[in-house]
């Protein structure tokens, strides 16, 4: 995780660029709350200006300038885990680094590493799974793409923490698997993995628990049904109650900073409902195709930098259409070889799978001219 940070210089906003700013401006709010040993109720995020993505409050934080408690506005839509989290982190770091540029780019740092350390971990669970080469295209996903690489730095998004509902799902299916029953522990880290991801924010939570969910379900297909539709309705709880202990935590805070609990419910169920219901004229007014031509027409901007190499959009869509029939002509050629396996040797990892159930002196069968021999010379072997 530290080289892959190093080597696509993920600690730079200049170099590998930055993706939604103005949601990051609430966790440096925070942050230079905290380093200045100010508090307000509730200990939301928040900015000391009137706009939520006015980023004066970053170039505050780099410049450590002094700043009034009474001009903290509080950012009460969410918990604000990470908010606090990383001031705790940026109270330690300032005891050796007083510069708050050189401490942001500490935190990017890190950051990029634990989410790259996530991604190198399901990369395990899939190499056991389908194989060296799978995991590969998997991280190789993950480096070459360019809004993880923008966005795996944000202090506020933590793409990091994304990733912990599955990782919580894939201890939990290898655990299961190795000792032949599910201990309480794993789903109690499911329960805690759903609720830290949601004590970041709440976007995307379906897809974070049908993250969870998803390992266990390939576990399902290949076992015991029965014993795995149990467990997968038990993870289920487990990921919904980690989701509304995260609800609840939110709901005593608006309790302490509004002073009642009507008030904080009234904050709760309007952010929920502002983001379900499209009531956001810059959300209703825009259709599909106007988001596709955007990003795919109008948008020319630099996706990814190496070195003085820049590339766009259109290119990087050009590649990857090229890599997509790369793979499909390699697919159809497998599947050639395979219909024409009776007819020569059959060698590779396609065919000594298809024959690992016979003894060793079967693979004379290699030698049959059809597919029905091959089978009967199998079973006879």
């Amino acid at each position: 995780a530290v080289v892959l940070t190093v080597w696509r210089h993920n600690g730079s906003t200049y170099l590998t660029g930055f993706w939604d700013n103005g949601s990051q401006t609430l966790v440096f709010g925070r942050m230079l709350q905290m380093q200045q040993n100010q508090t307000s109720p509730g200990g939301f995020m928040g900015v000391y200006t009137q706009d939520w993505s006015d980023e004066q409050n970053r170039y505050w934080y780099r410049d450590n300038t002094p700043v009034s408690p009474q001009d903290f506005q509080a950012y009460t839509h969410q918990t604000g885990l990470q908010g606090w989290a990383f001031g705790v982190l940026n109270k330690v770091l300032s005891v050796f680094e007083d510069r708050g540029e050189a401490r942001e780019i500490i935190l990017y740092n890190i950051n990029s590493m634990l989410f790259y350390a996530a991604t190198l971990l399901v990369c395990l669970a899939v190499w056991r799974a389908w194989g060296p080469l799978s995991a590969l295209a998997w991280l190789c996903a993950v480096v070459f793409a360019p809004w993880p690489q923008r966005g795996m730095k944000d202090l506020y998004w933590c793409l990091w923490t994304w990733l912990l509902p599955a990782l919580a799902g894939l201890l939990l299916c290898a655990v299961t698997r190795r000792r032949g029953k599910t201990p309480w522990w794993c789903y109690l880290l499911v329960f805690a993995a759903c609720m830290v991801r949601c004590m970041c924010g709440f976007e995307f939570i379906s897809t974070f628990l049908i993250l969870c969910e998803a390992p266990l379900v390939y576990c399902w297909a290949g076992g015991d049904r029965r014993a795995w539709l149990r467990r997968m309705i038990c993870t289920g709880f487990a990921a919904v109650g980690g989701v509304a202990a995260a609800l609840g935590a939110w709901f005593i805070q608006g309790v302490i900073y509004f002073g009642s609990a009507a008030g904080s419910w009234q904050n709760l169920t309007g952010a929920v409902t502002s983001r379900v219901s499209l009531t956001d004229d810059m959300v209703s007014d825009v259709s599909v195709a106007q988001v596709l031509t955007r990003y795919f027409v109008e948008v020319d901007e630099p996706l990814l930098q190496f070195g003085p190499l820049t590339i766009t959009l259109k290119p990087l869509i050009a590649v990857t259409l090229l890599g997509f029939a790369l793979c499909l002509a390699v697919l159809a050629r497998a599947g050639v070889g395979a219909q024409l396996g009776g007819t020569g040797i059959l060698d590779g990892a396609f065919q000594s799978t298809r024959l690992c159930a016979c003894p060793s002196g079967a693979h004379a069968v290699a030698l049959c001219p059809g597919a029905g021999q091959l089978c009967a010379a199998g079973v006879a072997g």
